[in-house]
């Protein structure tokens, strides 16, 4: 994905500061912040790199909401720690400290929690689909868009034709099919980062 001449990397301590930063800024104005992610690896290192820093302080203590199938492929590596990086098994071995159990973090199961989070304060939501083509980023998408107070943060690679890719360029109207096959205009009023 990233093997292009062009394709140059920031490096990772700096990525997760600018994530942090955007985050804190975003809550501080009373927003919500959407991070569409891949169910399996990209999910699973935002979710550690947000409890680390809010575990020290650095970010602020909101509830994070986990939707899709993110929960699924977490408790496979919550199952095996053994097979996880050497900082990940000593914290869960020798510190019983499990980063992808913490309280923080929060399961959104059905349409009625992910209603209750849209309604509710200041938070972060980790949703799939990572491109936007599916799943419930995109109806946190179509709720969250309209109000600037909120953000969309990109953390993994927008495939041409997605609406990941389509917001990524800047369009302001994205038009949406619902279930009974009407095209809705949104409008994105919300701040949007790619964070690579």
């Amino acid at each position: 994905t990233y093997g292009g001449a062009e394709d140059i990397l920031s490096p990772r301590e700096d990525s997760e500061k600018e994530m942090i930063r955007i985050i804190n800024e975003t809550l501080r104005r009373k927003g919500k912040v959407l991070i569409p992610a891949l169910a399996v690896g990209r999910s699973q290192e935002v979710m550690l790199i947000l409890e680390d820093y809010m575990r020290r302080g650095v970010l602020e203590e909101v509830p994070i909401f986990i939707d899709g199938m993110i929960w699924e492929a977490t408790a496979i590596h919550t199952a095996y720690p053994e097979y996880l990086s050497k900082n990940l098994r000593s914290l869960i071995f020798t510190k019983d400290q499990n980063p992808f159990l913490t309280k923080s973090f929060e399961s959104v199961g059905n349409s009625s929690k992910r209603k209750e989070v849209i309604e509710g304060g200041s938070c972060i939501i980790v949703a799939t689909s990572g491109m936007l083509i599916g799943g419930p980023s995109v109806e946190f998408f179509k709720a969250l868009a309209d109000d600037p107070r909120n953000t969309l943060v990109f953390v993994s690679y927008q495939g041409e034709g997605t609406m990941g890719r389509r917001i990524q360029k800047g369009w302001n109207e994205i038009p949406i099919r619902d279930g009974n096959g009407r095209t809705k205009v949104i409008k994105v009023n919300m701040e949007i980062h790619t964070i690579e």
